[in-house]
């Protein structure tokens, strides 16, 4: 079965789309090792840092209990900056953030 001239040239606009997009993924794929997309791989690293961040925070809470103001502290930062590097790495290039709900305009 051939395909149509509109429809090889929708599957050439995604190849494309793919190559640039990941890079790493079509190198895998064209040597045959087994490698996840891109979204998989930030969701993992997206794990990893709310892991970190949530270690960071309990590490800030024994640190404020046992009386180390100081290092419970630098601690909440490292949550801080745990937390927002996971988020970074969860977003996915192309796809929109989520919205606030607020006033919609008409």
């Amino acid at each position: 079965m051939s395909l149509l001239p509109e429809e090889l040239a929708r599957l050439e606009g995604l190849a494309e789309q793919t190559r640039a997009g990941d890079p790493v993924f079509v190198a895998c794929l064209s040597t045959g090792v087994a490698c996840p997309p891109v979204e998989y791989r930030r969701r993992t690293a997206a794990r990893l840092g709310f892991a970190a961040a949530a270690a960071a925070v309990l590490l800030a809470i024994f640190l404020l209990l046992v009386g180390w103001v100081g290092g419970g502290l630098v601690a909440l930062f490292a949550a801080a900056g745990a937390g927002t590097a996971a988020r970074r790495c969860a977003l996915q290039p192309g796809v929109p953030g989520p919205r606030h709900r607020g006033a919609q305009p008409a």
